[in-house]
């Protein structure tokens, strides 16, 4: 077994890399949101108080046992030292009324919505949508089932919206989230129109 006070590669200030900064600045910041002391920090942890002071100030890179024994102390992943290291994310901003008009076209049915926002990798997908569906389409609503999980938060007007084998009559801010592969879509509308944000993630 490792010894996390001393399985850490020491580097000089002028060559201090950005990453170990960076993890530094999250232990601490993590440390103070955990109300604890360096001391309180390093006696849960295993880890020297003046070790845990070297990395919060970026003077060595710790090592992966280190980080994995700071992270059990503070309760939090180990993903989350590193937080301060991405410098490149997507962001998607839609103001009321924006977003991408598209329509799916199924048996009976021709069902116009709003892409929100969407991104992907190699693990999962992520997408955001309004949809409006009008009662004069009533009987024909076509239900779902997919991979992943979704929430469901209606926006305007009312509906029963069916989910495996029970129903739920929602209206203006009422939220369901639930396991995708369940049957699942609007049953009726009970007013004219009824929209609501429908918010997937599923295996890529």
């Amino acid at each position: 077994m490792t010894d996390p006070n001393t399985d850490v590669i020491s580097i000089r200030p002028d060559a201090r890399s950005e990453i170990s900064s960076a993890v530094g600045t999250s232990v601490s910041r993590l440390r103070a949101h955990a109300s604890i002391t360096l001391r309180e920090l390093g006696k849960k942890s295993g880890v020297s108080p003046a070790m845990i002071s070297r990395i919060e100030n970026g003077q060595v890179s710790p090592s992966l046992s280190t980080l994995e024994a700071l992270a059990a102390a503070l309760d939090v992943p180990v993903i989350a030292f590193f937080q301060h290291t991405v410098h490149h994310a997507e962001i998607a901003f839609a103001r009321a009324g924006e977003g991408l008009e598209s329509k799916s076209v199924l048996p009976n049915h021709s069902q116009a919505y709003r892409l929100l926002g969407s991104f992907a990798n190699t693990e999962m997908r992520f997408s955001a949508v309004r949809i409006t569906r009008k009662r004069s389409d009533n009987g024909n609503h076509p239900l779902f089932h997919d991979a992943g999980y979704m929430l469901v938060t209606v926006l305007e007007g009312n509906c029963v919206y069916t989910c495996g084998e029970s129903t739920y009559d929602m209206g203006p801010g009422d939220t369901l989230t639930f396991d995708a592969q369940l049957r699942h879509g609007v049953k009726s509308c009970e007013s004219e129109t009824v929209a609501y944000m429908v918010v997937v993630a599923e295996p890529a």
